[in-house]
């Protein structure tokens, strides 16, 4: 008796183990299937893709993005590049970065922060992003490029 049941054990055990194996290897096909669809299309290129991306963000643009900055402008280019053009509409927070290396190196450090938040599908894609600030003068404080893939 004993040897029966423990042979029905060992039954259940396979079949379980068939069934996991059956579904394993049927969502491993549908992956590599899934997968295998997108290699065949093409990719769109980066200039067109950041062409677009400038064009969706002026559609928005000016826009006071805090309290004494503006966005201008996006711009795609050369290349990889994609530019945000502000002003520092607060004379005495433009003053504040003009030459004060501590102030500007903050601000980069912020801006990487911000680029490696909010712009996941930069990074592997080699986009450089350039942040242009200017007063209100339109005299440049500070040019910007924070390298996407250094995330």
């Amino acid at each position: 008796m004993r040897d029966e049941s423990d042979t029905k054990s060992w039954i259940g055990v396979w079949e379980a183990a068939a069934l996991i194996l059956i579904v394993a290897t049927s969502f491993l096909l549908a992956r590599h299937y899934r997968e295998s669809l997108n290699v065949d299309e093409p990719l769109e290129p980066l200039s067109v893709a950041l062409e677009r991306e400038a064009a969706e963000v002026n559609a928005t643009l000016p826009e006071m993005v805090s309290e004494g900055v503006r966005l201008d402008k996006a711009t795609a280019g050369p290349g990889n590049a994609f530019n945000y053009s502000y002003t520092i509409v607060d004379d005495e927070a433009a003053r504040t970065l003009i030459g004060n290396a501590k102030k500007l190196a903050e601000l980069k450090t912020q801006l990487q922060e911000r680029v490696c938040l909010t712009m996941p599908n930069h990074r592997s894609s080699g986009a450089i992003i350039r942040y242009s600030l200017k007063d209100n003068k339109g005299e440049m404080i500070a040019d910007v490029p924070i390298d996407a893939g250094d995330c």
